[in-house]
């Protein structure tokens, strides 16, 4: 709880000053003008800017969560005959960026997860699987619906490409000499084509820049392996303070809640492994990211380069069944447009 209040009253202190001023002109080129590296699509590019991004995440969570608490180890095993311990995914991606005109900013994402996942046995076994598998495509366009002063907001219409792989395997004690399927958690790929609306404002003034954006995504229709995963939606609400030219901090509210997932992949038995019942697998979760931002300013050697990293750790969980919880992730990365 005080973990808690310090992360909001933190937030609250950068947002203080950032009340807009219809004076002012927005400016890209500043160290707060571009969205936390953890939010997608948080700012148009100039007219014919070309924008190359770079991002690496890594998630970890830890034990199994049902509905907001985390339950004994000794309690997991009485129920599943494997319960995962821990999990992290670490997950690279590469974007491109190019507005061919003013009010329209065009993005595409790609990326790569290696997760790994720990696992005991009511037996007491120890063991360990990993999955490496490349990500699906996602596309959008960002299109401007109201410039006036500092105010900005823009209106996002994404698409989900399923170019990643659905489905996982490995060795395990119970798959010896064999492999058999992963559970959902290790797979990266949807399997299906999604629709991903979203809405997003900005509002600078000399001291910084505060932005908010509602995010969806709605997967349509069903995979190779007989589910789809469950819709989810997304708020982000960040406020960014520029200490200079060159840096500014930031402070975001990021929230999220899913679906479980809609049918059944028939390779999982769901009593065996929390992860593999699809059905239970929707959940919703808060995180007080915070933020470090460099930006190369215009007549310096770098110009036009960025670099981020933010830090979260996850303030309120809650879990429609057994799985794994959130327990501390960063997000780091390196953006330059030209």
């Amino acid at each position: 709880m005080v973990r808690k209040s310090l992360f909001v009253v933190m937030l609250l202190a950068i947002a203080a000053p950032l009340a807009a001023q219809d004076e002012l002109v927005w400016s890209s080129k500043r160290p707060d003008a571009q969205a936390p590296f953890g939010v997608m699509g948080g700012q148009l590019l100039e007219m014919g800017e070309f924008q190359f991004t770079y991002r690496f995440s890594q998630l970890a969570s830890k034990g199994v969560w049902f509905e907001k608490d985390s339950l004994a180890l000794e309690t997991s095993l009485d129920y599943y005959p494997v319960v995962p311990l821990a999990m992290d995914n670490l997950t690279h991606w590469v974007g491109l960026a190019y507005a061919p005109s003013e009010d329209l900013t065009l993005m595409a994402n790609f990326s790569y997860s290696r997760r790994h996942r720990e696992q005991l046995t009511q037996e007491g076994i120890f063991y360990v699987t990993e999955s490496d598998q490349l990500g699906d495509l996602e596309i959008s366009g960002l299109y401007s619906a109201f410039e006036e002063g500092p105010y900005r907001a823009h209106l996002q219409l994404g698409a989900t490409i399923p170019t990643g792989e659905v489905d996982a395997t490995a060795e395990t004690p119970y798959s010896s000499p064999g492999v058999e399927a992963l559970p959902y958690d290790q797979r990266a790929g949807a399997g299906t084509f999604a629709l991903s609306p979203g809405l997003t404002v900005l509002a600078q003034n000399d001291a910084g820049t505060v932005g908010a954006q509602v995010r969806g995504t709605f997967y349509m229709g069903t995979n190779s392996a007989d589910f789809s995963l469950g819709d989810r939606y997304e708020f982000n609400g960040w406020a960014a303070y520029r200490v200079n030219r060159y840096i500014s901090v930031s402070g975001r509210m990021a929230y999220q809640t899913w679906d479980g997932i809609e049918g059944a992949d028939p390779a999982l038995d769901p009593v065996r492994d929390p992860g593999n019942d699809a059905y239970f697998l929707g959940g919703s979760r808060l995180d007080l990211p915070v933020g470090l931002n460099i930006y190369m300013p215009e007549n310096t050697r770098f110009a036009g380069h960025r670099l981020s990293v933010e830090y979260f750790h996850p303030v309120s969980q809650t879990y429609d069944g057994p799985q794994l919880g959130a327990d501390w992730g960063v997000v780091v990365g390196w953006q330059v447009a030209f």
